[in-house]
């Protein structure tokens, strides 16, 4: 298999705290291969370290039309005395002949009581009393107004405790695998609704950005058999760290089917299997890749697996990272990184999933990145 090609950087003595000690990752820290913890309330409040952290959640759907939107806040730290947080929100829409990315920075940030809401000048993100559901409103007139509602449908869940320590930070992802999704995002003054399924994901770097990683993947896919009627929702994040960390791979996903979750997976894989070298960036993304997720059903055991093939066509934009960072944070991550870049691609797409002797297909839609850091 091909691999994703990466540039190189040099961090100087003194910047990554405790490096030597590797990364420990929250499946390695599970007692007897138990990764599943289901998600509480808690666990979803915003904790705004004073340290060096960038915390996001982000709202990802697909409607039933086939088209896509994801909505993201940002809340950036650079744990520097005098320096400001930053805070951005980052929306998408492709579908219906638009393709349009939004990256607005924001300020007046303010927290809920329970923390576990946000607001800014120009969106909010609630979460209902009962902790079953968030409404995100955005309002950006006349280039973007969101009003949508992710209710949970199956369990949250993070692996074991949830965080992977880098030495002296950290990383977090606490995932809603599937959500019914209500409401319509407006671009270009056009009315979209969004009706469909979500995934819902907090994440906490807790540590400077370009120390985590040297490659990111995020998948998130929907799909159904049309003869069975078998639904499946399939989403992943893995990565990479630099050599400073081992270069080891942190990976985790999880399969819903038929509506529930069924497992999550811990030995995953993103297998590129044919790239083809990008002049613009210097970076080989794929040109066909297969995700692979392999892991165990929460109740009795039985083992999936899924592999998912894409060739990317539908590229949305490559993001320079770089461009979308607040300045400060900018002259400390450029000093390692010569151009980090995030291509965001959505593309139809077909599933195999095992589960136990049982084959199933899929066919559906994926948006899916692959981020080149160093």
């Amino acid at each position: 298999m091909a691999g994703y090609g990466a540039q190189t950087g040099s961090p100087k003595p003194g910047d990554i705290p405790n490096a030597g000690e590797g990364v420990k990752s929250a499946a390695s820290l599970c007692k007897d291969g138990n990764y599943y913890s289901e998600l509480t309330t808690k666990d979803l409040e915003w904790t705004i370290a004073a340290t060096a952290s960038t915390e996001t959640q982000t709202f990802y759907c697909i409607n039933d039309e086939g088209n896509f939107g994801h909505v993201q806040l940002i809340h950036s730290n650079l744990g520097i005395w005098g320096a400001p947080a930053s805070v951005q929100m980052t929306a998408r829409f492709r579908g219906n002949g638009i393709s349009k990315f939004f990256s607005v920075n924001l300020t007046n940030f303010t927290l809920s009581a329970d923390k576990r809401s946000a607001s800014t000048n120009l969106m909010s993100i609630t979460m209902s009393p009962d902790g079953q559901k968030f409404t995100i409103q955005v309002t950006n007139p006349p280039d973007l107004i969101v009003s949508l509602t992710f209710e949970r449908t199956t369990k949250g869940y993070k692996i074991g405790e949830g965080k992977s320590f880098f030495g002296d930070g950290y990383v977090s992802h606490k995932f809603w695998p599937a959500c019914k999704v209500s409401g319509m995002i407006i671009v270009e003054g056009k009315a979209q609704d969004m009706t469909g399924e979500g995934t819902f994901v907090h994440a906490i770097q807790g540590m400077r950005p370009h120390l985590v990683a040297s490659k990111w993947s995020y998948v998130d896919f929907r799909g159904k058999n049309t003869e069975t009627n078998n639904k499946a929702k399939l989403s992943l994040i893995q990565f990479t760290t630099p050599e400073y960390y081992g270069s080891a791979t942190v990976t985790q996903g999880s399969l819903v089917f038929d509506g529930q979750l069924f497992g999550v997976a811990v030995d995953n894989k993103t297998e590129a299997v044919t790239t083809e070298f990008d002049e613009e960036t210097g970076y080989n993304p794929p040109t066909e890749v297969n995700y692979v997720w392999e892991g165990k059903a929460i109740e009795g055991g039985k083992p999936f697996k899924a592999v998912l093939n894409v060739k990317p066509k539908g590229l949305c934009q490559k993001v320079d990272l770089l461009a979308e960072i607040p300045w400060a944070l900018r002259k400390i991550v450029s000093t390692f990184v010569a151009k980090p870049i995030i291509y965001q691609w959505y593309d139809e797409a077909s599933v195999v999933i095992t589960i136990g002797d049982v084959e199933h297909k899929l066919a559906g839609h994926v948006y899916h990145e692959a981020t080149f850091v160093m």
